[in-house]
């Protein structure tokens, strides 16, 4: 295991970094469709609300019951809760997108690190190697021109 390059050993390494790369972005994706849906949300909540505020407005208009009348605004003012409820999902949503974010940022910044670390021990470790094949190629030469020169 010694003789093992140091470029080998952490490969398995930005293997691991990679695999919680992944999982962040997998975890931001989701985390982003989760804020679309709360947002459809809203927007279904606030059409049936101005919907039925204007079908308030078209009966009220043409003369309802007291009774009639507090029902409409009791449900109106349901969904005006609802409405501030999705709302404040949305904020919270929002929030969570941005540390999912973050988190995905900063582990896809230390798989390149990584990257990068074994990029420089891999050129280094080709120039060393290199640099031993050179060596071997200069003692075979040196070696047969001195069996020449001892043949002569």
């Amino acid at each position: 295991m010694a003789s093992m390059k140091k470029s080998v050993r952490l490969a398995s390494v930005v293997k691991i970094a990679e695999s919680e790369e992944q999982k962040a972005i997998q975890a931001f994706g989701y985390c982003q469709q989760q804020l679309e849906v709360h947002k459809g949300r809203l927007r279904q909540l606030t059409e049936y609300r101005n919907e039925y505020q204007t079908q308030f407005d078209q009966r009220a208009g043409n003369g309802i019951s007291v009774a009639q009348m507090q029902s409409y605004r009791a449900f109106i003012s349901q969904l005006d809760l609802g409405i501030e409820e999705q709302n404040r999902v949305i904020g919270s949503t929002t929030l969570e997108l941005e540390a999912k974010r973050r988190e995905w940022f900063s582990k896809r910044t230390k798989t390149k690190a990584i990257d990068k670390v074994i990029e420089q021990h891999v050129t280094k470790e080709q120039a060393q190697e290199s640099k031993r094949d050179q060596k071997e190629c200069d003692e075979r030469s040196h070696t047969r021109h001195c069996g020449q020169i001892m043949l002569e």
